[in-house]
């Protein structure tokens, strides 16, 4: 498994309901996204950043998806803020009632 986290730095003067807007507009486009497990959305308490945690079956399977063409789509979501991709593997995870590791 392979974790995936964006961090976009907001645009001053967006407010908690500006954020949860962006982010219910934006949450479809990841339903049925090849190769993806699961997908979290948070934004920091000064609300001067979202974050978005994705957990995929693989590396590729990632990049693959962060297309050229999401990467436009993403930065016109967001206008364009600063944002910024770090990769991590994901030996096991957690749910609520196992650990699931991979293979």
């Amino acid at each position: 498994m392979h974790i995936v986290t964006w961090k976009y730095e907001v645009m001053e003067g967006k407010s908690r309901q500006d954020l949860l807007e962006s982010i219910k507009a934006d949450a479809p486009a990841y339903c049925n996204a090849p190769g993806l497990i699961r997908m979290d959305y948070g934004y920091s308490p000064d609300l001067k950043s979202v974050i978005q945690v994705f957990l995929w079956e693989s590396r590729a399977k990632a990049d693959r998806y962060f297309s050229p063409e999401w990467d436009g789509a993403t930065s016109r979501r967001w206008e364009s803020a600063r944002m910024t991709r770090e990769d991590y593997e994901a030996p096991i995870m957690v749910e609520r009632d196992k650990v699931v590791q991979d293979s």
